[in-house]
């Protein structure tokens, strides 16, 4: 009687393990293939058996265990160990039993019309899990439009008007907008040009592609960047001299203090009208060219090269000059001076050459034709403004390298 309980305990745990359905939930939630739609449709149903598991399973004393899947599996157990069944279990765990998995079936080939219906059906399958359109907000409708394109008028930042871009469509037709685009500023950090308008890899043509939407918006930034590109690298030096006056006309500062750099010499009355102009409006760089060292210094004390780096023009604008000097080597080749300051991208012809043979473009090369400040002691660095020389000098670079030149 023991050995009658052990052994039909035995059968019921083994059961157990090896023979219960373990793919029932992979039925009740199949997961979401290309395979579970397409498939259905097509494949031969495969309960159907081939003949030789007709054969297997007739010559099998185990029947076959149907499992909820899609394949079928059945245990082999030897006719030796079935025929001691009666009497003990021990040769039945001595041979354990063989499971022999069913061949796939054969796929049949499929037509052109059952591709393409197959086909179809998952386009339309698709199509339902995608997520529906969003609404417009009713919020945004209540309010009229010239009121949200002021509040995000306050948006100044390049990043910013990008993350505006890609919220909505609505959100994107404002950020073209002028009262989004004239406030925005384009210089980005001023140590290390992060978040400027121009990147490392623009061209000149590239760069004026960029800056021109905001300057036909009225942006003065823009309008003063595309006015630099022109005169400092392109053949348009007449173009950019009047998109600098427009800049400066329209108030903005620093376009007075530029003209005042490049007509002194080609312009000298112009020039200085424009300098006084920004000197009347307490611009430190201009009040630095106006009057002597020790009116300066008793106005504004020793300035530090922190205090001055806000007066000179962005780092990525400055590369971009500087890049397009030296890539030049017809500029390189004449006689040119270029600022010794690093963070500064200007350069000018010298007064004493202008290059009557030059070919490169078709204009009046007097308009960059300009005295460059150089250093007394050394007689080697020239600067293109006492902005750029001071600075250069507090920075403690060129007190550094001076003493070697």
């Amino acid at each position: 009687v023991q050995l009658v309980v052990l052994f039909s305990v035995v059968l019921v745990v083994f059961e157990l393990l090896y023979c219960t359905p373990r793919c029932n939930y992979s039925i009740k939630h199949p997961p979401f293939t290309m395979t579970s739609i397409i498939l259905p449709a097509v494949v031969p149903s495969p309960d159907v058996l081939s003949e030789e598991e007709e054969q297997l399973q007739q010559s099998s004393r185990l029947s076959p265990l149907t499992l909820t899947g899609k394949k079928r599996f059945r245990f082999s157990i030897p006719s030796s160990a079935s025929s001691s069944r009666s009497s003990s279990g021990a040769s039945l765990l001595e041979t354990p039993p063989t499971l022999i998995l069913p061949r796939s079936p054969k796929k049949a080939r499929l037509s052109n019309d059952e591709v393409t219906a197959g086909i179809g059906k998952t386009a339309a399958l698709l199509s339902s899990m995608l997520p529906l359109e969003p609404s417009s907000s009713t919020l945004l409708s209540m309010v009229p439009e010239d009121v949200v394109g002021h509040v995000l008028g306050f948006l100044g930042s390049l990043g910013d008007r990008y993350s505006l871009q890609c919220t909505s469509r609505q959100f994107r037709r404002l950020s073209n907008s002028e009262d989004l685009l004239t406030p925005m500023k384009l210089g980005g950090h001023q140590d290390s040009g992060k978040g400027s308008i121009f990147q490392d890899d623009d061209t000149i043509d590239s760069a004026v592609a960029k800056v021109s939407i905001f300057a036909r918006a009225g942006n003065l930034e823009a309008l003063y960047m595309l006015g630099m590109i022109k005169t400092y690298c392109q053949p348009d030096v007449e173009g950019g001299i009047l998109i600098l006056k427009r800049a400066a006309t329209d108030g903005f500062v620093r376009a007075h203090y530029t003209l005042g750099l490049v007509l002194r010499d080609s312009h000298p009355d112009e020039a200085a009208l424009h300098m006084q102009l920004a000197a009347q409006q307490e611009y430190l760089p201009a009040l630095q060219e106006l009057l002597p060292n020790r009116d300066m210094k008793l106005k504004y004390g020793e300035l530090s090269a922190d205090q001055l780096r806000p007066y000179l023009d962005p780092i990525g604008l400055n590369r971009l000059l500087g890049r397009h000097y030296i890539n030049s080597t017809v500029l390189r080749e004449l006689n040119t001076s270029h600022c010794w300051n690093p963070l500064c991208g200007r350069w000018a012809f010298k007064a004493q050459m202008v290059p009557p043979s030059f070919t490169e473009a078709s204009f009046h090369m007097d308009l960059r034709v300009s005295r460059m400040k150089m250093c007394s002691r050394c007689c080697r660095a020239k600067y293109c403004s006492k902005l750029c020389q001071v600075h250069d000098w507090r920075s403690g670079r060129h007190k550094t390298e001076c003493q070697f030149l």
